[in-house]
């Protein structure tokens, strides 16, 4: 077997089956996240689009449904082979007289980086956009040492593909393009991404029929009203850290040495690197700033620390002390993450199998409804098999159970109400999820949902109309059963930072009889009140169909002209 691996070729390819096989084992006896959960509802019905992200990780969770019908490798068997080619076309970006030589070097730099590997147990849109990263710089190294079909081929399949797994991907394409701005006199790079845009064009599309929520949400709703946190910044700089591993010090070195490189493709993984954490060091500015957001320049940081190394053998002993310590480290994580008990607190994926059978236990085959929590929802329906209902406060932020309309229908049933603290006090029994964290549960009677329920405001709303108390309004209506009284109506006036200043009771009186479909009606602002103070930026509706049930969202936010 020694004599079989001293093969360089051999040792590659032994270990990416062996990494692909131990992923596979680590996806089998590891709990689900409960954001891959959330996504897992994704791939549940494909489509061109979903609330937070384009759609290939529903598509990646839906090959691996394929060969799985149920369990955690029915959302990640998929994963483990791509990381393994992931991997394998960063070996083929790399091109160094020394480089066979150097084969263990390279397996020991990429197993060593922290973050990278765990897209081989975990299904999230990271896992397709490295994929689709490692193509597109693939196809772009093609590019710099010989334009060839093939390499604006790879550029265009790289760069929808990328666009299909997450946002960041035009962080990587803007940056690429910064660090040779000679390419945009390409003919021929423009046909391929004008391919790049007809693929991605349905993506696109999805967004305008649906009010572009992805884009909304992610431009301003995400951080509309949040404060500059200065814990924020400095956990962006820890993030920077964490994402390598104790290799840290030598990797950001061989980054600095790096600077100086004229080479093109070598130039590009600069910019690459120092884009993405200016980027979200700016970002940090506006909210919290996640790990996960920077991990794209573990691949560029690779690639440069291996060619570092390969010439500084004093710092090649030093980073194979600190490869082995990080591979101890993570390998312990890895084996904690799999069995829980071991940590002295449960984390995110331990305990949901437990507290979800629980949970069907006690509510005797009602009806559950997730308040405000679609990990929750998404965590029950995957381990129960049972799709439950999930209930968006209307000043709770979005997401994909909006969009569902299974999610919108619940006619006079008795249903769980599950929640936090938020209903505690009214609960009528609980159960503990995980570190002694307690899920409140209010039994209701005759539950309607109305939330499918959809009002739209007139263009170019303004103060003068709201001091008016009556505005003309669209009610586009899915429910044989509405009448004017289903609904207690409220109208919520926001400052432009989307913060609630002011709510008054509504009525909503129909033009003619409700019917299915889109129906014009008044609504009447119940206030004794004689104008309506000008910091209001937006104006809402919500909604109530039971006393014990919060308000949610009948309409958008609609901005106010002064």
């Amino acid at each position: 077997m020694i004599k079989f691996l001293k093969k360089p070729t051999n040792l590659l390819f032994s270990t990416l089956l062996l990494l692909t096989i131990i992923n596979i084992v680590q996806s089998y006896t590891t709990e689900l996240l409960s954001d891959e959960a959330y996504y897992w509802v994704y791939s549940q019905k494909l489509d061109f689009g979903y609330f937070d992200h384009p759609p290939m990780v529903a598509l990646w969770i839906y090959v691996s449904n394929l060969f799985f019908a149920n369990g955690e490798l029915s959302v990640r068997f998929f994963a483990a082979f791509t990381l393994s080619s992931t991997i394998f076309i960063c070996w083929k970006l790399i091109e160094h007289p020394k480089k066979i030589e150097f084969t263990w070097l390279f397996l020991l730099i990429v197993l060593s980086t922290t973050l990278f590997n765990v897209y081989g147990f975990i299904t999230v849109p990271d896992t397709p956009l490295l994929f689709f990263m490692a193509l597109f710089l693939l196809g772009y190294k093609k590019y710099v040492d010989h334009k060839s079909f093939l390499s604006y081929f790879l550029i265009s399949i790289g760069m929808a593909g990328m666009l299909y797994s997450k946002y960041q991907a035009i962080l990587v394409i803007l940056f690429v393009l910064f660090s040779n701005l000679k390419i945009l006199k390409d003919g021929k790079f423009w046909i391929a991404s004008l391919g790049s845009t007809i693929l991605f064009a349905p993506h696109l599309y999805w967004q305008f029929i649906n009010d572009f929520p992805t884009f909304r949400y992610h431009l301003y709703e995400r951080t509309a009203s949040s404060v500059y946190n200065v814990g924020d910044t400095l956990l962006h700089f820890v993030n920077i850290i964490a994402i390598i591993g104790l290799t840290f010090p030598i990797v950001y070195l061989a980054f600095y040495k790096n600077l100086k490189t004229k080479e093109l493709f070598s130039k590009s993984l600069n910019f690459i690197v120092i884009g993405f954490i200016t980027f979200f060091f700016l970002m940090s500015f506006k909210g919290h700033v996640q790990a996960q957001w920077i991990v794209p320049i573990s691949i560029p940081l690779i690639l440069i620390t291996f060619y570092y190394l390969i010439d500084k053998k004093a710092k090649r002993k030093t980073f194979i002390y600190l490869a082995s310590a990080t591979l101890i480290c993570v390998t312990f994580i890895r084996i904690a993450m799999a069995n829980d008990g071991i940590l002295s607190k449960q984390q995110d994926m331990h305990g949901n199998k437990a507290w979800v059978q629980n949970l069907k236990t006690v509510i005797k085959g009602k009806q559950p409804i997730f308040l405000d929590s679609y990990q929750n929802a998404s965590a029950y329906w995957f381990y129960a098999h049972e799709q439950p209902l999930e209930f968006n406060s209307w000043n709770r932020r979005k997401n994909q159970y909006d969009l569902l309309e299974s999610n919108t229908f619940s006619k006079n049933k008795d249903v769980a109400l599950i929640g936090n603290k938020r209903i505690k006090n009214t609960a009528d029994t609980s159960i503990i999820k995980r570190n002694k964290t307690k899920l409140y549960i209010k039994y209701l009677s005759n539950y309607n949902n109305y939330k499918g329920l959809k009002i739209t405001f007139e263009d170019n709303l303004s103060i003068a109309d709201l001091n008016s108390k009556t505005l003309d309004i669209f009610v586009k209506n899915s429910y044989a059963d509405l009448g004017e009284n289903n609904i207690i109506y409220k109208v919520v006036l926001l400052d432009e930072k989307r913060k609630a200043i002011k709510t008054f009771p509504a009525e909503i009186t129909f033009n003619e009889a409700i019917n299915i479909g889109n129906n014009n009606a008044k609504l009447s602002i119940k206030t004794k009140e004689t104008t309506i103070d000008t910091a209001v930026s937006f104006i809402q509706i919500i909604g109530q169909t039971h006393k014990d049930m919060p308000s949610f969202r009948v309409s958008s936010m609609k901005q106010i002209k002064l």
